[in-house]
């Protein structure tokens, strides 16, 4: 009889516990509940500054190991404390998607070598200026190409960006309505 080694760890993706969470939050639904947070400060002119460290999911209250801070700043009324809070936006949507094609690799047992994207996204600032009301706020669009090298056929890395687009977070919230509500605290 032949055993067959299967990896723990493909890519860096703890695989065992991949399914290990897939197979507990199947099993009990509640506990897919998570709740993120950030707590941000003005800083000066245009930057502020947030700091992520605690969070919630698994049932339970949990903390990141470290704290974690970022600084955003707008390039022409802000003084350079770090990328607009845009800049963060295409970063976050990148960053999820290329985390789904790493798990999605490895859950099909295929080897990653290298992973890169550039992401655009286009705005006119009139918008956001209050020059003109009816040019849009936000982005008009966003472009994610990505550069997939993988022990895989050209099929298989198309469908492991379309699995992280399909179920990626950030693409979900860019794409779809998101209700958000601003308050006083």
């Amino acid at each position: 009889m032949t055993t067959i080694d299967t990896p723990t760890e493909v890519n860096g993706v703890p695989t065992e516990k991949l399914f290990g969470t897939i197979a507990k939050l199947t099993d009990q639904p509640e506990l897919a509940a998570f709740r993120f947070t950030a707590r941000n400060t003005w800083v000066e002119g245009t930057a502020s500054r947030s700091e992520i460290h605690e969070w919630h999911g698994a049932g339970a209250d949990q903390v990141h190991v470290d704290r974690f801070a970022f600084t955003a700043d707008h390039p022409t009324l802000g003084h350079g404390h770090g990328p607009t809070p845009q800049e963060y936006v295409l970063h976050a949507l990148t960053a999820c998607i290329t985390a789904g094609i790493a798990t999605g690799a490895a859950a099909r047992g295929i080897e990653l070598r290298s992973v890169t994207s550039t992401v655009t996204g286009e705005i006119d600032v009139r918008g956001v200026l209050g020059i003109d009301p009816d040019v849009r706020k936000g982005f008009g669009n966003v472009t994610v190409a990505f550069d997939v090298d993988a022990d895989a056929t050209d099929d298989q890395i198309e469908a492991l960006i379309a699995g992280g687009t399909k179920y990626s977070a950030v693409f979900d919230m860019l794409t779809g309505t998101t209700p958000v509500s601003v308050v006083r605290a």
